[in-house]
């Protein structure tokens, strides 16, 4: 299997709603410049303890930053949330609940199961994604510049909602949420190399993810996704096909 394609589906699978009240903060050292958002590269120094106060992991110890994406799910939930708006420079202390650690599972003699995980979290540098963010107010003239537009939503989603004039019906992903083994294949041989690529999915998110693997996983550049999607679109009033 594409490993795009693979990727693509284990990050759309085990996408889920989690509560931000969730992560406790305790301390909160303010940054500066750009804030940590989804799809962000980021670079941190950190400790993480047990409520007891045992260390279990610390980059400082081994004197190497950890650098990860967010957004992928290459570190636990909790993570992506307490992390949230930080700038570089910020250092933030938060508590984990179980669900969005190890859960029952726990990891070994490391970390036990339903351990209730603490972090002290240091920003070393943060760098935005490699696709950029269309928004609704831009598109129109973006289009007029040559961009091309794909709508990556199922059938049943162009017929209720519409899609934007000019745009390349493409389906991604199917109602289940299954990649579309042909999607692929179809966009190259629709897109050359030079064009400049907006997907547009229903709220944005799905396009995010999938702008993002083609610029991650196929060093595709010029990728754009269209920020709340077709639903933001209609919503700022402008108009849809039939």
């Amino acid at each position: 299997m594409n490993k795009l394609i693979f990727n693509i589906i284990f990050i759309f699978s085990i996408t889920f709603c989690i509560q931000a009240n969730e992560i406790e903060i305790l301390a909160d050292i303010p940054g500066s410049g750009i804030e940590i958002k989804n799809h962000f590269k980021v670079t941190v120094n950190y400790r993480g303890t047990l409520e007891n106060g045992k260390e279990f992991d610390s980059s400082y110890k081994r004197k190497e930053p950890f650098v990860f994406q967010i957004g992928l799910r290459q570190v636990i939930p909790g993570w992506e949330i307490g992390l949230m708006g930080m700038q570089i420079g910020g250092k933030r202390t938060f508590k984990i609940p179980p669900n969005l650690g190890y859960g029952s599972k726990g990891t070994g003699k490391l970390i036990p199961s339903n351990a209730t995980l603490i972090f002290e979290v240091e920003i070393v540098d943060i760098q935005p994604p490699g696709y950029k963010i269309i928004y609704a107010s831009n598109l129109l003239d973006k289009q007029k510049e040559g961009f091309v537009v794909i709508d990556i939503r199922t059938k049943k989603e162009w017929e209720t909602s519409g899609t934007i004039n000019g745009s390349i019906k493409m389906t991604a992903f199917d109602i289940k949420g299954n990649f579309n083994p042909i999607f692929l294949k179809t966009f190259q041989s629709t897109v050359i190399k030079e064009d400049k690529v907006i997907f547009v999915s229903n709220k944005g998110e799905i396009s995010a993810i999938l702008a993002n693997g083609f610029v991650e996983q196929l060093g595709v550049k010029n990728m754009y996704s269209l920020s709340g999607g077709i639903q933001n679109w209609i919503e700022q009033g402008f108009e849809t096909i039939k």
